[in-house]
């Protein structure tokens, strides 16, 4: 191989290798963009909370944890959850295009609970007929949405503005919060039975 054809086909590589980097930094500027349109975020929630899901998608529950009190026998004693709950998502914002991926991650150090309940310890010493045993059942009839915290992330785990979340109105946010954590929480402690469970997104002028 001459000199010169050495030269071409080695800069035809490096246009190669430039037009794949670039193509991908270019990629991922789209994603943020698009992550940062707060019309876009405003769509993503409302979808959220209407249940779309041919358009919402859980892919993975990337980490999880949730500590506390809530079982101490002492209903009264029970007073504080910790919460970290990240969810990989996929969302299909537009059908001619492909799913918008990101992370959603809520967090909380110390969320303001208040159990209720009943207990009986039940009756023993008799026969077998007349045995009771011990019973009861309790739920959360305080629990502070408010103290969770929520984050939208790219997939490498920037930061994104949740501007959307931050300047929806108060329930909003309340029930954006609680369609993502509300199962994960009453699966691992207890039930919420508290007034605002009651609140759907078709009672606001949100969406």
């Amino acid at each position: 191989m001459n000199k010169k054809d050495f030269i071409k086909i080695l800069n035809e590589e490096i246009k190669k290798f430039d037009f794949l980097g670039n193509d991908e930094f270019l990629k991922e500027q789209e994603i943020t963009d698009l992550l940062q349109n707060e019309d876009l975020q405003k769509q993503f929630i409302c979808d959220s909370l209407l249940n779309k899901k041919d358009k919402v998608k859980i892919v993975k529950i990337a980490d999880s944890y949730i500590n506390g009190n809530w079982d101490e026998n002492n209903f009264e004693n029970a007073n504080r959850l910790s919460l970290e709950y990240s969810l990989d998502m996929e969302y299909l914002y537009d059908s001619q295009k492909e799913p918008l991926k990101f992370n959603l991650y809520f967090q909380a150090d110390k969320i303001d609970i208040s159990v209720g309940g009943w207990s009986d310890r039940g009756r023993f010493g008799g026969t077998p007929d007349t045995d009771i045993e011990p019973s009861g059942e309790s739920w959360y009839d305080g629990f502070d949405w408010d103290d969770i915290n929520v984050a939208l992330l790219t997939m490498d785990g920037d930061k994104i503005p949740f501007t959307a979340f931050d300047n929806a109105p108060p329930k909003i946010q309340n029930l954006f919060i609680r369609e993502y954590t509300q199962n994960f929480i009453e699966y691992e402690t207890l039930d919420i039975r508290t007034q605002e469970v009651k609140d759907k997104v078709q009672n606001t002028a949100y969406c």
